[in-house]
């Protein structure tokens, strides 16, 4: 029954766009021409610029200035709603840009004052900038109509949001729309060390009404392949170099810590000494490519704590993201197919270096740290080993990739950690992305593992891997392993198509990665289809697109046992008032433990809207009957999980964040495997775009853990800022006993960025 409900799930898909979508975007407007690549020729300037958000500065006078935009998304191609112009010169240290947004109805701008990179559900402009012209990364830089800040660092894989930038912007908002100026230093870029340089670029401007409009300046169709080969070009800027070399990043941090004994019910928090610990980031430019980094005694603390996941019935280990400064730059060098390089594997360092070059075709990085408490990740075929502390350990990452035309690239990998007492694990291989033929590539990347046991730290295991032939357990063991993943994908205007292999062996090892199984050998195809809808009827006028797929995969082990067969159909609907609606169902027989368990399967439905400024909304719900893999043993059971969570701006400085996060999985008997809660709420106050006060509180239902933790935040920019703030947890002894304090901190954080 299931596999009728999904074929005809997956038909519905098909059928319906087929009747209600008609012709293309530019079709439907044929005295609409968007200029493809477009060039424009930029001056030095001439005058000066005040960066004040008016426009009128003699500056501007010279400026590049075009208002030929078109729509990105949702519609690609099309005439944009609203005129936008884009205003771009520069001089030596300095690229100039200036945007003015006209409105129709400026009483329905979106601006809010929010801390820096915040700004993505408001109205924001600013520019895409692939300074090496290769198609394969881009700077993006933004501010919204209040000037506060964006940034992100946009790569094939992903858009980087831990990004930072120093750039100076203003914005003002105006009778009929509002305008922004930005100044950003050449030393906060990389680009070729050439006399005359070929930058790629997009202005962009993101208009969130009925649904989120983007209007860029070169047409930019993220239906289709390679959205960097679609950037336009600048010409004529010539003999630039950065306006410093030398960056010193000093910090001081001041602490108190207070715990408890968790295993003494009535124990009370004992103050420990009060701390202070210097450290300093060093930063030098060789030149406009290249650069070397280090950090001394860094003080790697993350000023907000990772929020609280659901693991009750996971028994792998959990990702969390990289927020630290230092491995920001270059890492979209190190983020590959596979996950061979995570940067918190490198815990807690007395020092880290880099030195990092990227030229016209070629990219070279390499980084260095040496750990003082290394946590250990052991895959295996169902679950993961985490070794919190393996002591000290040295670790070496080396990358190396050159580009070619339209978004190809081959790559090189390598890692090494050292621990101090004994042990070892080192990884070598290679990754590369080629297009076959139009809008056909071919992408993958190849592993290899050697790993050397410690045996002076204990695992605890008697559990044994790769059919007997080595033991979980630490005894000097040595192996060697490989890891690989390719695939061959078409994307087209409509349709898609996805097929992969992907293997672990059993002995592979990822040191600095994060790689939480093995044993594994899989296959999977998706096919899926996309329906903008241009000139739909009246009564379909809430239906923006429609978009499906159909996916099938299996996995097996390296004994060729069948570990899951699955297949899933995919419905996504985008709404008007910027709702989105994603609808999925899963089918699949797992085998788990050695049992085999058929007719599993999931109903899951993702939504979120953003039809007001003050209030966004969205939520997932699953359904279905999935295996309890933490009791013995293992057994199925009907699962019911529920997130909600909604962002509300009562005022223009407010802002209120709750997240609420419901898992439970009742067994087929009726029984009860577990059941429980998280709840999370931030709630900020921007007094001005420097100063933010925020303050988390968080309950954890599952591990019955209550935190408060109340931060106050002056940041002048990225990396100039002041912190002072305090964590509070308080746990409980047992599933009766009442919550109590086990641990707090006071804390206080300053640095200061130099430029010289």
């Amino acid at each position: 029954m299931a596999r009728w409900l999904s074929f005809s799930f997956y038909l519905l898909i098909f059928l319906v766009p087929q009747i209600t979508c008609a012709q293309s975007a530019t079709d439907s407007d044929s005295s609409y021409h968007p200029v493809f690549n477009p060039t424009m020729e930029v001056h030095r300037r001439v005058g000066s610029i005040a960066i004040d958000g008016d426009v009128s500065d003699p500056g501007w006078k010279n400026a590049a200035r075009s208002d030929v935009f078109t729509e990105a998304l949702p519609i690609p191609n099309k005439r944009p709603r609203q005129r936008t112009e884009a205003l771009i010169t520069y001089d030596s240290n300095y690229l100039y840009i200036a945007m003015i947004a006209h409105d129709d109805h400026p009483e329905h701008i979106r601006a809010s004052m929010v801390a820096r990179d915040q700004i993505w559900d408001d109205d924001f402009m600013g520019i895409i900038l692939d300074t090496y012209g290769d198609a394969t990364r881009a700077f993006e830089v933004y501010t919204n109509p209040l000037g506060v800040q964006g940034d992100l660092f946009w790569t094939a894989n992903t858009e980087d949001a831990s990004y930072d930038m120093v750039f100076t912007a203003e914005s003002r908002i105006t009778p009929d729309g509002w305008q922004t100026e930005m100044r950003i230093p050449f030393s906060s870029l990389r680009f070729p060390d050439r006399a005359v340089q070929n930058f790629h670029v997009s202005f962009w401007r993101n208009w969130p009404r009925d649904a989120d409009y983007k209007f860029s300046w070169a047409p930019v169709n993220f239906f289709i392949p390679c959205a960097f080969c679609q950037l336009g070009s600048l010409t004529g800027i010539e003999s630039i170099r950065p306006a410093g070399n030398l960056e010193l990043l000093p910090a001081l941090v001041a602490s108190q810590d207070a715990t408890s004994d968790p295993a003494i019910p009535e124990a009370r928090l004992a103050n420990g000494p009060i701390t202070v610990k210097p450290s300093l980031g060093i930063r030098y430019a060789l030149g406009p490519a290249t650069g070397l980094e280090a950090a001394i005694k860094p003080d790697f603390s993350q000023v907000e704590a990772d929020q609280a996941q659901v693991s009750v019935n996971s028994t792998f280990a959990l990702f969390y993201p990289e927020r630290r400064p230092i491995f920001q730059d270059g890492s979209d060098l190190y983020s590959t197919l596979l996950n061979a390089v995570y940067t918190r594997s490198i815990n807690s360092p007395l020092a880290v270096a880099k030195a990092i070059h990227r030229d016209a075709t070629t990219s070279f990085l390499y980084l260095a740290g040496y750990d003082e408490h290394s946590p250990v990740i052991i895959p295996l075929e169902e679950r993961s080993i985490i070794l919190p502390d393996a002591g000290k350990s040295l670790s070496n990452i080396l990358r190396v990739t050159h580009s070619f035309a339209n978004d190809a690239y081959l790559g090189i990998l390598g890692t090494d950690r050292r621990y101090e007492q004994n042990g070892s694990n080192s990884i070598a291989g290679f990754d590369g992305r080629v297009n076959l033929f139009e809008n056909v590539e071919l992408l993958g990347q190849a592993l290899w593992s050697y790993t050397q046991e410690s045996n002076t730290h204990q695992i605890g295991s008697s559990s044994v891997f790769d059919q007997g032939r080595h033991t979980v357990e630490f005894d000097g063991e040595h192996y060697l392993g490989d890891m690989s993943y390719f695939a061959l994908q078409r994307y087209t205007q409509t349709i898609d198509v996805h097929a992969e292999y992907a293997q672990t062996s059993p002995t592979f090892r990822a040191g600095n990665g994060f790689i939480t199984n093995n044993n594994f050998r899989g296959v999977l195809a998706w096919i899926g289809d996309k329906y903008p809808l241009v000139q739909q009827p009246h009564w379909l006028k809430w239906l923006q697109e429609v978009d499906g797929s159909f996916t099938v995969a299996q996995d097996w082990n390296f004994e060729a046992i069948t570990k899951r067969k699955a297949y899933r159909a995919q419905l996504d609907l985008s709404l008007i008032g910027q709702t989105v609606l994603h609808i999925f169902y899963r089918g699949y027989t797992e085998r788990f433990q050695n049992i085999t368990f058929p007719g599993l399967h999931q109903w899951d439905l993702t939504w979120i809207t953003k039809f007001d400024q003050s209030i966004a909304l969205g939520g997932e719900f699953t359904l279905g009957r999935i295996i309890a893999r933490t009791v013995s043993p293992p057994s199925t059971g009907k699962e019911s999980d529920i997130t909600f969570w909604f962002r509300l701006k009562p005022f223009e400085r407010i802002l209120i964040e709750p997240t609420w996060t419901f898992s439970q999985l009742t067994s087929d008997s009726g029984g009860q495997f577990y059941s429980g809660a998280i709840y999370f709420v931030r709630i900020s106050y921007q007094f001005n775009r420097d100063l933010n006060f925020r303050a988390i509180v968080q309950y954890d239902n599952f591990a019955r853990q209550f935190d408060i933790d109340p931060l106050i935040t002056y940041k002048v920019n990225p990396f100039t800022s002041f912190y002072i703030g305090s964590t509070h947890t308080y746990s409980a002894f047992d599933e009766t006993s009442p919550l109590r304090a086990t641990d707090r901190q006071f804390f206080a954080k300053v640095q200061y960025l130099f430029q010289t």
